[in-house]
């Protein structure tokens, strides 16, 4: 038997959820209560259509989720013309590796760590014009506790998964994994036992790579992280660790702002001094006399640029725009251009912006400050 829609392990959810097909990237706006649940389909059997007198057999789906008040998993029959997909079930753990102890999480935790809510708030005076400002926050509130594997045995049903004619009519696990949980609202140790295609295996973390980190932290040193889909250079600034995961909070040099980047095998973190190579300009007026004036500025600034362009590295410039406005950007595949504006010979740089996703073009002059990362774009 094969479902028209959807398979065990898959993530679903009930058509009113505003999440759809592999994007939960949408601020829940509003009461997040009356979200329905992320659920994860456990079982598949066929069924009599219940509405429209059809003839064609339908599927139902034995659902299950994390619920916070009775702090337990449940479970519902739901037909599937009431449900919506919002991740495909792309792999399973490998029971071979599993060990007691190791954590497991429900498949929906990856999903519920980057759910966000938004608050509008008004101030009741004139100084903003009644305009409100909206706040967005984590929406955690759903998030799957951590599980420790206890044992795993086959899956048993006391349903058929065959037909008179043999055809098949319920799809069931492969394997049923039993784990304990702490559970806050009893303040106690409790035990439970869910398909494998629900749960997913949380790799675990080389406690030296936390404390590699930490040091860094305090020693207000500054760090390289490569992974699979990362490049970039940064300053650490703390660890968090939310369902499971671990995540370094930190200022990226490439995007100009606080970053976090997910603390797992594929990913590697080296310590640095310093995440620039070059700077311009020195204003070293004690050997260099001319060095604060603007043409010599302009040369020093020229001079770095065309040096990292060699290297094929990113700089970083401050840069003041016409109406003295200052802004940070990172800048690759870049370009010393120099061009006649009516009488003048004006010199840009000309590159890739990561700010503004696009090239830019920057007056020489107007740049306050460019700094070579130690980092290459290619």
């Amino acid at each position: 038997m094969e479902s028209r829609l959807f398979s065990i392990g898959d993530v679903v959810t009930l058509k009113a959820h505003p999440y759809i097909p592999e994007c939960s990237e949408i601020v829940i706006s509003g009461d997040h209560i009356m979200l329905p649940p992320l659920m994860v389909i456990v079982e598949i059997y066929k069924a009599k259509p219940s509405f429209g007198g059809k003839k064609v057999d339908t599927f139902k789906y034995r659902c299950a989720w994390f619920s916070p008040k009775p702090y337990k998993f449940i479970y519902a029959e739901i037909e599937e013309e009431d449900l919506k997909l919002i991740a495909k079930c792309t792999s399973s753990i490998n029971k071979n590796i599993l060990s007691r102890g190791d954590k497991i999480v429900f498949k929906t935790a990856s999903i519920e760590l980057g759910k966000k809510k938004s608050f509008l708030t008004y101030d009741d005076n004139s100084l903003n014009n009644g305009i409100g400002s909206t706040v967005i926050n984590s929406l955690l509130s759903f998030l799957p506790p951590i599980l420790q594997v206890v044992d795993h045995q086959p899956h048993k049903t006391k349903h058929a998964l065959k037909d008179k004619k043999d055809a098949d009519i319920r799809h069931v696990p492969s394997l049923d994994i039993k784990f304990n949980f702490f559970d806050p609202t009893s303040d106690k140790v409790s035990s439970n036992v869910l398909p494998i295609e629900a749960l997913e295996l949380i790799e675990e973390v080389n406690p030296e790579t936390i404390s590699t980190l930490t040091r860094c932290i305090k020693r207000s040193g500054y760090l390289t992280v490569k992974g699979t889909n990362t490049k970039t250079v940064c300053k650490p600034r703390n660890i968090a660790s939310r369902g499971g995961y671990y995540f370094l909070r930190a200022y990226d040099y490439l995007s100009n702002k606080v970053e976090e980047f997910e603390i797992i095998p594929s990913n590697t973190f080296t310590v640095s001094k310093t995440p620039f190579l070059e700077e311009a300009p020195q204003f070293d007026i004690v050997t260099t006399p001319t060095a604060a004036t603007t043409q010599y500025i302009n040369l020093e600034i020229i001079e770095v640029i065309k040096k990292a362009a060699s290297t094929s590295s990113f700089i970083r410039i401050k840069y003041k725009n016409r109406n003295d406005q200052l802004s940070l950007r990172t800048v690759k595949q870049f370009e010393i251009v120099e061009v006649t504006e009516s009488t003048l010979n004006v010199v840009y740089l000309i590159g890739y912006c990561l700010l503004r996703q696009d090239r830019r073009s920057f007056r020489i002059d107007r740049i306050q400050n460019v700094q070579t990362l130690d980092l290459s774009f290619k």
